[in-house]
């Protein structure tokens, strides 16, 4: 008989079951972040922030989807690996 290969079964992540929570938490992140140094003292025109801001907010889900990518799976993977793993 052949031997099997292990196949890891998913893990509960916070990622996998609320990214928009992920999305939101990265986005308010940078946020703060840019505020926190506007406030003290970066030289940043209310037009620079606006940039900045427009930024992260398009860079914040693509952060997320390239973290969260390898924790997130289909269900028809789910079921693929469990009835393997039976």
């Amino acid at each position: 008989m052949p031997e099997s290969v292990p196949v890891p079964l998913p893990a509960h992540a916070a990622a996998a079951s609320e990214p928009l929570l992920t999305v939101g938490g990265v986005t308010a992140a940078g946020a703060a972040v840019l505020s926190l140094l506007v406030a003290f003292g970066l030289p940043v025109s209310a037009d620079q922030q606006t940039a900045l801001l427009g930024l992260v907010a398009v860079l914040a889900p693509l952060v997320v989807a390239v973290l969260a990518r390898g924790r997130v799976y289909s269900p028809a993977t789910v079921a693929d690996l469990l009835a393997r793993h039976r």
